[in-house]
């Protein structure tokens, strides 16, 4: 197991302060959407084309295990 350098830490301490960078963020970015930033109470709300995908996905194997069945 590779020990982290000094270099290292000093680049993920940098990575830490950015609030845009980071792998869950990217993530989170693709999948959802912002929030309003004029209303204060507002929450991030799942993009429409990934809760189609979703329900597409369970329409299939819905149908699949379906007509799998004996």
């Amino acid at each position: 197991m590779p020990r982290e350098t000094s270099v290292g830490k000093a680049f993920r301490h940098v990575l830490d302060q950015q609030a845009e960078i980071g792998l869950a963020k990217i993530i989170a970015r693709w999948f959802f959407e912002p929030p309003n930033i004029f209303d204060p109470n507002a929450r991030r709300r799942p993009r429409p084309e990934f809760v189609m995908a979703l329900a597409y996905i369970a329409l299939m194997a819905a149908v699949c295990a379906t007509f799998n069945l004996p």
